[in-house]
Parts: C-alpha cells; structure tokens; sequence
C-alpha cells in the first residue's frame, strides 16, 4: 500500500473496498467519493449481493468492508460474520444512522470495527478509509 506523504492516497493505491448501502444514490455517491480517492471500489446493495461478490473473487484480495449496518436480507453485522470467515483480515468500516453504542451493543465488545455515524462528510469518510489502509 502506498500513500502520498500528505496522508492522502497516491495514484497507485491498490486497497479494494467492498461497499454495501442499500439507498442506491448512497452506493453510487459513495463509490464516487471512494474511486475518486483512488480505491478499487466493489459494490453491492445488501449483504447477500456483498457475501455473492466475495465467494466470486476467491483469490482477490478484499482489504476493506465498508457497509451499512441496517439492511435488508442480510445487515452490515452478519455480514462482517460472514465474510471474517473467509476473509478473517479484512479492516471494517459500519455506517449507520443508529446511535454508536446501539451499534456496538449489537457487535459485543470484541467486534472489531470503525463507526462513522450518518449523516457523516466526505472528509470523515476518507479519513477513516485512510485510517484502515494505513493499518493494512
């Protein structure tokens, strides 16, 4: 992983996120900011679709979970369940409109995870995205 020195990410910045939001002009404004930072960018509307893109991609490297905690079929928690299967390394990153400590009193104290509490900025999403490509 690569980084620019101003703590931004460089042009080869190789992390690839998986993105799961249900509210599609979410994904897609997500997935903007995301590319735009430089990140791989695989996107998904639930944790169905997410778990179906990661069991495609066996031999991919998924470095980063980005996704929404409230969701149908599948929620952001399960997901982060399921898929640590497989992939027991990659960082997380839960959004939800849910307060924080209703989030983590759902995960346990052991979960693992960043939160950014919606509505949240492009700055603060880039800047947690960062803090996990950092810990790669």
């Amino acid at each position: 992983m690569t980084l620019a020195d101003n703590g931004g990410t460089s042009p080869d910045t190789t992390a690839t996120i998986l993105l799961v939001e249900d509210d599609e002009p979410l994904l897609e404004f997500f997935s903007t900011i995301l590319r735009r930072e430089g990140y791989s960018v695989l996107s998904a509307v639930n944790g169905v679709e997410a778990l179906d893109i990661a069991k495609a991609r066996p031999n991919d490297p998924i470095h980063i979970l980005f996704s929404d905690v409230a969701m149908p079929y599948m929620g952001g928690i399960q997901l982060v369940e399921s898929l640590r299967e497989t992939r027991p390394d990659i960082r997380v990153l839960l959004a939800s409109g849910l307060p924080q400590k209703e989030v983590s009193d759902r995960c346990g104290p052991d979960f693992g995870a960043e939160f950014l509490a919606k509505p949240f900025s492009v700055s603060d999403l880039a800047a947690k995205i960062r803090l996990l490509v950092e810990s790669l």
